[in-house]
C-alpha cells in the first residue's frame, strides 16, 4: 500500500486533516468531493482504491504544490475515513 508520495519519501508526515483547502491532493488536483463521490457512489472501500480511482498522488511534487509543503497522503486518509465512516453509519441505519 502506498503511504506517501514519491517526492516526500515519508518526510514531514503529520496527522491528516479534512480541512485541506481547494484540493486534498494538489499535485493531481483531487478534491474532497471527488473522494466522497468514489466512496459513496462508486463503492471505493480502501484508500488504495481511492488513489487508483482519483489519480491522487500520481503527479507528486507536494513540497512545491501543496500549500502545507508536505505529502498529501495523511489528508487523503483523513478524508477517506470521514466518508467511509459516514457510509458505514448510513448502512447501519438502513439495516
Amino acid at each position: 500500500m502506498k503511504t506517501n508520495c514519491s517526492c516526500c519519501n515519508g518526510e514531514n508526515q503529520e496527522q491528516g486533516t479534512t480541512d485541506t483547502g481547494e484540493f486534498v491532493c494538489y499535485c493531481s488536483k483531487v478534491t474532497e468531493e471527488e473522494i466522497k463521490f468514489f466512496i459513496l457512489e462508486k463503492g471505493a472501500s480502501s484508500v488504495e482504491q481511492v488513489l487508483q480511482l482519483t489519480g491522487a498522488m500520481q503527479n507528486s511534487n507536494c513540497k512545491e504544490k501543496n500549500p502545507k509543503g508536505i505529502c498529501c497522503y495523511p489528508d487523503i486518509v483523513a478524508v477517506f475515513e470521514k466518508y467511509i465512516d459516514a457510509k458505514n453509519a448510513l448502512m447501519n441505519i438502513s439495516i
